[in-house]
């Protein structure tokens, strides 16, 4: 089996989570920002080449809010860390997509966290990072 490390950047702006929209293969997904981790890169220093790439912003990257994998096939894991990430200097919220949580657009988000990351973003409760198990969840297009 094959494990790779992706990040992913937890950017609130006026209580919307910020997401990146793409294309693979034709199919249209809605993501956090980030992605891999390549090799000798650091995850703080990967989160803000991703983050800048995919949505224009850069960013200070802030603690680890949560860990999760995903385990799709059964030779494929990754290991998603999603740090609390906020923009440095000024940006145009016009330029951004942006999510509210409890909107159905939040479902098609991946990985599917949004709920979990309103819930930590709304408790005052500061234990340290939590753990999400497998996050895995096939696409409501693809059922």
């Amino acid at each position: 089996m094959q494990a790779r490390v992706k990040v992913h950047a937890v950017i609130w702006v006026n209580g919307r989570l910020v997401v990146h929209r793409e294309r693979r293969q034709g199919v249209p997904y809605v993501t956090l920002p980030g992605g891999r981790v390549n090799d000798r890169e650091s995850v703080s220093d990967a989160l803000r080449r991703e983050v800048l790439e995919e949505v224009g912003l850069e960013i200070e990257v802030g603690d680890l809010l949560c860990a999760g994998e995903v385990m799709g096939s059964p030779t494929q894991q990754d290991v998603e860390l999603l740090f609390d990430a906020w923009p440095r200097g000024a940006f145009d919220e016009l330029r951004l997509h942006l999510v509210e949580p409890t909107d159905v657009e939040a479902e098609d988000v991946l990985p599917p966290v949004v709920g979990a990351l309103a819930r930590l973003r709304d408790s005052a409760a500061t234990d340290g990072p939590r753990w999400l198990g497998n996050m895995y969840r096939p696409r409501r297009d693809s059922k």
